[in-house]
């Protein structure tokens, strides 16, 4: 029943909005003074905090449950819009016109009445969580809670005024980050959603509270890039990589996903939004037409067994794909051309994680995480579990800050994207294990933090003993007060896992830093040429031994990281092969010796600064060079450590990349 009646209503709006003025797929960008006024059952509003000026927004326009909610500048986009029901008991459900069957209610993650519990939307459940009371307060309203019977509200988190702060469930106080204005918002058009739906200039947020995964889309025929313009437009081939070819992709729930620009927020779609052969596919607004939502599909396998090369059909017209036709872009029939397949890059990767050739000339596919599956948004550590196992790709999102007491082994399957929000993305005491049937995981933005009583030696916070595609970026590693008998790492790379990078993250305050490579002697036969791994681009800070590691039988590429008080640096072990590039050295207060030169592996050193030297080593020299695997580019030693010290770690905001 809820269905139709909201359809009819909605119908009923829009034949009155239609007889008045000529229909628009959305509105322009709000003014934040229009007037409030008093909600109703059966209408649809635009909600307005009073501390911030901000408007309460689905992020990214989503119509998947789950999606998160947030408070955002005003653009009249679906997602800042809102439809009252009234329930028997005098509560309110609110549904965010983003799917305007009904099917999705504003809702209290988990049911909790606990303070800073996630506020997100739903697919209708029938329970509490998903309702709420209007209580006047002040010139506004406070928007209460029903599972905390009223005495808990909508908050926006640390009262902070900015666009993309998170929204969340916290003791009524008044405040005015607590209180809500209701002003009144136009009825979606009935073509918001077909074919023929109008252009607009409604763009989609990026970056609003965690930093989303971009991608580039490789035309596998010339290996350009799918490039939008500065503004709306065709897109049009690259050789060159910028912000106008990263993409992110919004999942509808179906695997169907809206790309969006990162650089301008406009999303890809056929001119017109008309899905015909040959029409021309350009960046529009956003209207939520099925002609701006694509499928993306495997249509081979590098050789690790992962999707390779893409066919990018579009929903409207699921016999038409995304093909390259000269130096643009078109819908035509998929025919296997090179012209109409594309590979997918994760960008920010560098190394052995992304596109690249093995050391024995295999070619494999660049990592992509959970790219191609749903976000979910997790703030305790059974939920982060139960979303980390399995082959079921996910972005999870940490919104909250996770502490447990014990350890705590979070094991890790297939096709995962695990990253920390700006806001919190603290995980004390979770360690975790990619082991059987793991691989193709991206960890980002995360502290790593554990006690200095998980000291022993297989407390390790990341742990990777198989499978292949593991990128670790912009992590930071706390540690802890040093003591001489802690015998715990920091992260473990070893048996069979492979094509790791390894960028962008801060190691600190531990005895030791990373073990790589089968652990123990013996392993000749078995484990020679694991893993392949790039380390690139980190800060390695009063960690006294392994930074940047002890590495056994695999092949290691290590550049443009600063390390700094430290005893030992490499530790070259049995069978190891590796290339150092460019590396800082600054040995602080410590011995500093660069290389552990047990006579054993093969090390050679290229253009790094040094605490210690390298001249007459017992360690025999490689002549494997990296860039017979994948292109790359270096920074002089000294610029790496200005960009080391500026850059790494976990960040606020916008992530940066060393080859931004």
């Amino acid at each position: 029943m809820l269905k139709k009646r909201f359809k009819r209503v909605a119908a009923l709006a829009l034949t009155l909005v239609m007889s008045a003025v000529t229909a628009i797929a959305i509105l322009p960008t709000k003014s934040t003074s229009a007037a409030a006024v008093t909600p109703e059952s059966g209408n649809i509003y635009y909600i307005k905090n009073k501390n911030s000026g901000m408007y309460l927004t689905v992020e990214g326009d989503s119509s998947t449950s789950g999606a998160n909610v947030i408070q955002s500048t005003g653009t009249g986009s679906l997602g800042q819009r809102w439809i009252l029901e009234k329930n028997s008991d005098g509560s309110y459900r609110l549904h965010p016109a983003t799917d305007m069957t009904g099917g999705l209610s504003l809702d209290v993650y988990y049911g909790s009445a606990d303070n800073n519990t996630n506020i997100q939307i739903c697919s209708n459940n029938g329970y509490t969580a998903q309702n709420f009371y209007l209580e006047a307060s002040g010139d506004g309203y406070a928007i209460t809670t029903v599972v905390s019977s009223g005495s808990s509200c909508l908050d926006v988190a640390s009262a902070s005024k900015s666009s993309g702060a998170n929204v969340i469930e916290y003791t009524n106080k008044g405040s005015a980050n607590q209180i809500w204005y209701f002003e009144q918002a136009q009825w979606p058009s009935s073509s918001s959603s077909s074919s023929s739906s109008s252009t607009s200039t409604t763009t989609v947020a990026v970056d609003s509270s965690y930093s989303q995964q971009r991608l580039q889309f490789i035309n596998t025929n010339d290996s350009s890039y799918l490039t939008a313009p500065s503004s709306t437009g065709a897109t049009t081939t690259s050789s060159d990589s910028s912000t106008y070819n990263q993409w992110v992709l919004v999942n509808n729930g179906s695997n169907q996903y809206m790309i969006v620009n990162a650089a301008t927020g406009y999303v890809l779609a056929p001119s017109g939004n008309s899905a015909s052969s040959g029409a021309s596919v350009v960046a529009t607004g956003k209207t939520g037409a099925t002609a701006q939502y694509w499928t993306i599909t495997a249509v081979s396998t590098d050789a690790n067994g992962d999707g390779y090369a893409y066919k990018i059909v579009n929903c409207a017209n699921t016999s038409l794909c995304l093909q390259k036709s000269g130096s643009s872009f078109i819908l035509g029939s998929y025919s296997g051309s090179s012209t109409h397949k594309f590979y997918i890059n994760s960008y920010g990767v560098e190394g052995f994680a992304g596109m690249c050739t093995g050391v024995d000339g295999d070619v494999t596919a660049s990592v992509l995480g959970g790219a191609l599956g749903k976000t979910v948004y997790v703030s305790d550590v059974s939920t982060l579990a139960t979303y980390c196992a399995g082959s079921t790709p996910y972005t999870i999102v940490i919104n909250g800050n996770i502490s447990v007491s014990d350890l705590t082994k979070v094991y890790v399957g297939s096709n995962k994207t695990i990253i920390g929000s700006f806001s919190a993305n603290t995980l004390t005491n979770v360690h975790f294990r990619c082991t059987s049937n793991s691989g193709n995981v991206i960890f980002k933005n995360l502290t790593l933090k554990h006690d200095a009583d998980k000291n022993e030696n297989d407390d390790i916070q990341i742990y990777i003993s198989d499978g292949e595609k593991f990128w670790v970026d912009h992590c930071t590693f706390p540690g802890h007060t040093i003591s001489s008998s802690d015998v715990d790492k920091l992260m473990y790379v070893g048996l069979k896992a492979d094509y790791v990078t390894v960028s962008g993250n801060v190691f600190m305050n531990h005895e030791y830093g990373l073990i790589l490579g089968y652990p123990t002697e013996g392993g000749e036969s078995t484990y020679t040429g694991y893993p392949q791994m790039t380390i690139c681009n980190n800060y390695f800070y009063n960690v006294l031994y392994r930074a940047p590691g002890l590495m056994r039988y695999g092949y290691f590429h290590v550049y443009n990281n600063f390390v700094y008080n430290f005893n030992l640096g490499y530790t070259p072990y049995t069978a190891c092969t590796i290339y150092s590039e460019k590396n800082y050295f600054d040995a602080g207060s410590a011995s500093g010796c660069v290389v552990d030169d047990k006579g054993v592996g093969a090390f050679t050193d290229s253009g790094s600064v040094l605490s210690s030297s390298l001249s007459s080593l017992k360690t025999a020299s490689t002549s494997w060079r990296p860039i017979t695997c994948y292109s790359y580019a270096t920074r002089s030693a000294a610029d790496a450590k200005t960009w080391v010290q500026n850059y790494t770690g976990v960040q606020s905001s916008k992530i940066y990349y060393a080859i931004d």
